[in-house]
């Protein structure tokens, strides 16, 4: 069996056609199909699209909020040996599970699909780049080729695992990077402390919606700031000499980016909106290197 593990935080107007994407495919499989549909909201908002979910559809409700920690229920729930993770703002094309039962198939440990946004208003012609950089999943690889040393751009949205590469860490996602990151440091340990081959899926493509609200230059300030943050965030967590070090030369990193990124985006802004706004992201992101510790981890 494949359990698809779908944790989702009041995106009920989202699910309905997640669900008939997943269904429209589970007949294009020999392989039985659940989805585990994990509500993160303390009410369990999501209750309500029950009445019309189709029988595959099992819903948990975790009420306690954070990402990893619906991921470890969902994990927790599944009865699937292969387990999919799916965003419930990502929305499958068709192919998608076809292309991940060819990789349980194959015998891939875990495998990554593309992504592709899916604006819901186009957005301003100097933002469309680094948007796309944010909401897209795109590399110049071999379906079927190791991409773990691309592991820190991955994330685990429409991603697919056996589980006993899952029970290899204890607990998967850790709920200690309640703020984002469970991902990518458990990516990290997969590949560094297990050898855990992540391969490139590129036929299991699924859409993501993105929102107005996401598609400004706040935004994309504050997710450049987040990641420069989370690589030191995750570099520290590792400890010793080596996590130290890590660490000390993404700040060098991210002091360098400051001052001379920084310098370009106000020098270029007269000239070329485009490339002011790019340079100034990359600064923003150094910032967040050199700011890392005010990112605290959770107990």
């Amino acid at each position: 069996m494949i359990s698809i593990v779908v944790p989702t935080f009041r995106r009920e107007e989202l699910l309905g056609p997640l669900f008939r994407a997943v269904a429209s495919q589970i007949k294009t499989i020999a392989v039985p199909v659940e989805l585990v549909l994990v509500d993160n909201s303390p009410d369990g908002s999501a209750r309500s699209v029950l009445a019309s979910a189709p029988d595959f559809v099992r819903y948990v409700h975790e009420p306690q909020t954070g990402v990893a920690r619906a991921r470890n229920r969902g994990i927790a729930e599944a009865r699937g040996a292969h387990i999919i993770f799916l965003d419930d703002d990502e929305m499958p094309d068709p192919g998608w599970l076809a292309a991940f039962a060819g990789a349980v198939a194959r015998g891939d440990p875990a495998a990554f699909g593309s992504i592709e946004p899916e604006f819901q208003e186009q957005p301003a012609e100097h933002l469309r780049g680094p948007l796309d950089r944010v909401f897209s999943r795109r590399f110049p690889a071999a379906s079927g080729q190791d991409i773990g040393h691309l592991r820190a751009y991955l994330g685990s949205g429409n991603s697919m695992f056996r589980r006993e590469v899952l029970m290899l860490e204890s607990p998967v996602f850790d709920p200690a990077f309640d703020a984002g990151g469970e991902d990518v440091w458990l990516l990290r340990k997969l590949v560094e402390c297990h050898g855990i081959a992540l391969m490139w899926c590129p036929d299991a493509r699924v859409r993501e919606i993105v929102p107005d609200r996401r598609a400004t230059l706040a935004f994309l300030q504050q997710r450049r700031f987040s990641d420069g943050q989370l690589r030191c965030v995750v570099d520290s967590s590792a400890g010793g000499l080596r996590g130290a070090y890590r660490v000390a030369v993404w700040m060098a990193v991210g002091a360098a980016q400051v001052v001379l990124h920084g310098g370009l985006a106000l020098a270029t802004r007269p000239f070329s909106r485009r490339r002011s706004t790019q340079l100034g992201l990359t600064a923003v992101g150094g910032l967040g290197k050199l700011l890392w510790w005010k990112r605290k981890l959770k107990g």
